[in-house]
């Protein structure tokens, strides 16, 4: 069922080319935003939505610091397949702080 998502979330954002459908929106000061607690509430929920074997690979690659071949073994992954899933762990990732943090926070600072 997540492979399903995953094309139909790659087929939303990505021409037939690789070229984006829309360019995601500027994060105007990713550094303040880093600094600001509600963020951190916001990235751990994204972390988590992202599904299955892509979630757990970025999760022990990012948060956990391990190596790329150290969560193949952990996972059995080949390296290809690693990359594919962190490809689409940072797609979704994206596209969750884009709906939930940077969009709300221009709403925010608009007139």
């Amino acid at each position: 069922a997540g492979d399903g998502a995953d094309e139909d979330l790659l087929d939303r954002l990505f021409r037939n080319d690789g070229s984006w459908m829309s360019q995601p929106g500027a994060w105007d000061d990713p550094e303040r935003s880093l600094e600001q607690e509600g963020f951190w509430v916001v990235l751990e929920a994204c972390v988590q939505a992202v599904p299955g074997l892509a979630g757990k690979a970025f999760i022990l690659r990012e948060l956990v610091g391990m190596e790329a071949d150290e969560v193949c073994k952990e996972l059995t992954l080949t390296r290809s397949n690693y990359w594919v899933l962190m490809h689409r762990a940072r797609l979704r990732l994206r596209q969750c702080l884009d709906q939930r943090w940077f969009a709300s926070e221009e709403r925010e600072s608009r007139p």
